[in-house]
């Protein structure tokens, strides 16, 4: 749950009045940054905070958003800020202070007064997030130690260096020197060891001089290559309806060799799927052509669709184009069809 305390810190950042019901109010007001030269402290804008006894009307700002943060109804979180409230009249009586996370704290004086003391070390300025306070030398003690860097030695003036000056102009030297010696080493390496040149491409391997560059062997084998899975229709010249043919099959411009492949003699028998035994069908087309059913296959199956024939009723060849086990699952995979733009009806057999 997300305490009273750490919402009045949250509400003073987006806002610059938080009421407390029955107790009081912070109010904030920005204050800009300034530059302290004598304690030698720049300052970044910040909030200033004041506490005032007399706000105790609801405005309603801290319950709703308490409500919202716990997920619970705004009365409940007006009786659990209530609670807050008494507690901390209870600590304050008992002479404890009230501390409130990144706000400040509450306390009594001596005349039983609230007195209020704002958090120094956070900033509850978005605009200054992450700005934090700036040390420098103060003008007093700069003065001084220009005074004390000159020393006069027989009516000459001589200026002493400030060792942080010295010891940075040194390690500079150094870091120069540890970029300027990978860079004219490789500068060399590369274009004359390696192929960088010849090839253009250069790779992670050229910048390690440690790594050989093996020569490649290479062994002649015999491959073996078989050819399967013929388009049926590669083969449809020089074909009779009893005899098998043999065919010159060119796999390559100079690479021809003899296949033997039978006459297929219905369309049928050009595909052929287990979807066939299902008790509904999704036919497609009806024809009494073997060269209309020929290509209506041809053109399923370049759409990698798996179709058949069927059967064929009243001398028409029924096309298919998938099969299922209920009326639903076809269904589905008939507005699959309809969506490439195949239309077609559902067949039973029950």
């Amino acid at each position: 749950m997300v305490t009273v305390e750490e919402l009045i810190g949250n509400l003073l950042l987006r806002h610059n009045c938080v009421i407390v019901p029955t107790f009081g109010g912070f109010v904030a007001k920005r204050v800009s940054a300034f530059i302290d030269l004598e304690k030698g402290i720049m300052q970044p804008p910040g909030k200033a905070l004041l506490f005032n006894r007399q706000l105790i009307n609801n405005d309603g700002l801290l319950t709703a958003e308490f409500a919202s943060q716990n997920a619970i109804d705004y009365e409940t979180a007006s009786g659990v800020i209530n609670e807050h409230v008494v507690r901390w009249n209870d600590q304050l009586k008992s002479g404890s202070r009230v501390s409130i996370d990144r706000v400040g704290f509450l306390y009594y004086d001596q005349e039983k007064n609230v007195c209020f003391e704002q958090d120094r070390f956070f900033n509850l300025l978005l605009e200054s997030y992450g700005l934090g306070k700036v040390h420098f030398m103060p003008a007093e003690d700069a003065k001084s130690a220009l005074i004390h860097q000159e020393q006069v030695v027989e009516d000459k003036t001589l200026i002493i260096e400030h060792p942080a000056i010295k010891a940075r102009s040194i390690a500079w030297k150094y870091v120069a020197a540890a970029c300027f010696l990978p860079i004219a080493f490789y500068s060399y390496w590369i274009p004359a060891k390696t192929n960088v040149l010849q090839s253009g491409m250069i790779s992670i391997k050229d910048f390690n001089p440690f790594h050989k560059t093996a020569q490649g062997k290479y062994k002649s084998e015999k491959v073996q290559v078989k050819i399967q899975n013929f388009i049926e229709q590669d083969f449809k010249s020089n074909r009779d309806d009893t005899e098998n043919t043999n065919l010159m099959y060119e796999f390559a411009p100079d690479l021809k060799f003899p296949i033997q492949t039978p006459k297929v003699k219905d369309p049928a028998t050009l595909a052929s799927s287990p979807q066939s035994e299902l008790p509904y069908q999704l036919i497609v087309g009806c024809f009494s052509s073997d060269s209309n059913v020929e290509k209506m296959l041809t053109e399923l199956r370049s759409q990698g669709i798996d179709c058949y024939v069927y059967d064929t009723s009243n001398g028409l060849k029924r096309v298919s184009a998938g099969g299922a086990s209920s009326s639903f699952l076809l269904r589905k995979h008939q507005n699959e069809m309809n969506a490439k733009g195949i239309n077609g009806w559902i067949f039973s057999k029950k």
